[in-house]
């Protein structure tokens, strides 16, 4: 990476925080939908016996993977932004092979971050159809 232009790391740098924007709006969410289904299982004094209690555990299941998912992508991308602007801070006042390298590193960790999005929809998506499940047992 002899011919690292700084133009490649000013393209990516938009990038990271729009995701770390969008993620910490799903971190909000599910944090609210969290608290909602606690409250509604404290309220009604939900025990383990009841029908309803596996269809909140199993939602609770899938909710905390979900947050899992998103706090290591909001961790990933910082790492991902981090390299980003050490390769442009780098290849500002160096002209060595080391403004590339951290550039490949700021994009593995951004090709992570976005690996792991995909599977936290995936997540998501099941969550919405036990939503789905429940409503159509009404």
């Amino acid at each position: 990476m002899e011919n690292f232009d700084l133009t490649y790391a000013a393209l990516l740098f938009p990038a990271i925080p729009l995701m770390m924007i969008s993620f910490g709006n799903r971190y909000s969410s599910l944090s609210i939908l969290i608290r909602k289904i606690h409250d509604e299982f404290i309220n009604k004094k939900i025990t383990s016996k009841d029908k309803s209690a596996s269809r909140y555990l199993s939602q609770l299941k899938i909710l905390s993977k979900r947050l899992k998912f998103v706090k290591a992508i909001q961790t990933i991308s910082a790492f991902a932004f981090l390299f980003n602007l050490l390769s442009i801070l780098i290849g500002i006042f160096n002209n060595s092979y080391i403004p590339g390298l951290l550039f490949v590193f700021a994009l593995i960790f951004f090709c992570v971050a976005m690996i792991l999005f995909m599977v936290e929809i995936q997540l998501s998506s099941i969550a919405l159809q036990k939503h789905i499940e429940d409503l159509e047992e009404i």
